[in-house]
């Protein structure tokens, strides 16, 4: 569902109602706010880190590459919402639950390309320049985190000036708290086994770390 706040395009999400409740919806929403910030966290430590060690190479700046955390906020309905439609009915609501979250819009058109560069499950060994970076960032994330956390499910937009805005992650943690798709350890460990180390993992020293799991 397409909105407008503050003259800006928003994007107004909510959890699907075959696999959730009202309940579900508010705690899903806020974890998928919360990822989206720690998301962009490790985004901007992993911009830091490259600096800090004159990483060469790098196809895109700080700022260019980013998820679309900026603007984005829980919001909730004024207005009660009305009975769900009766059987054999048209259901014409906009809106199943009174909370929902929302994210700036995303571009679109025929200069900006969608790229999936990671599964949920299936880490990503991109070979393009912007993928291979992204690949790093997930490593990078992985190391940062001392092991508890790793992004995935990494998708985004690429516009025609070669910035992007990445989009809706998953994650894996040491706790496995993050969401339903959280897989934890197990999937931290596989990440650990099938990531191929890329130029801009061995230009950050990331290959040198010792897998952790030792909690």
């Amino acid at each position: 569902m397409k909105g407008q706040y503050k003259g800006l395009d928003y994007a107004i999400l909510q959890c699907k109602p075959v696999i959730s409740s009202s309940n579900t919806n508010v705690k899903d929403l806020s974890d998928k706010l919360c990822l989206l910030h720690k998301a962009q966290y490790f985004m901007d430590s992993f911009y830091k880190c490259a600096l800090a060690h004159n990483v060469k190479g790098l196809p895109c700046k700080h700022d260019s590459m980013k998820w679309n955390a900026a603007g984005a906020f829980i919001g909730k309905l004024v207005d009660v919402l009305p009975s769900a439609p009766t059987d054999g009915t048209d259901d014409n609501q906009s809106l199943i639950y009174d909370v929902f979250l929302a994210t700036l819009l995303l571009p679109s058109g025929a200069l900006y390309c969608e790229v999936k560069f990671s599964g949920n499950k299936q880490p990503g060994n991109n070979e393009d320049l912007i993928g291979c970076v992204v690949d790093a960032y997930s490593h990078h994330v992985l190391i940062d985190s001392e092991f508890e956390i790793l992004i995935s499910d990494i998708q985004g937009i690429i516009a025609p000036d070669h910035s992007v805005i990445l989009f809706n992650p998953q994650a894996h943690m040491y706790n496995r708290d993050s969401s339903y798709w959280d897989k934890g350890p197990d999937q931290i460990q596989l990440f650990q086994t099938l990531h191929d180390c890329n130029q801009f993992c061995k230009a950050l020293g990331l290959e040198q770390h010792i897998p952790g799991l030792q909690h």
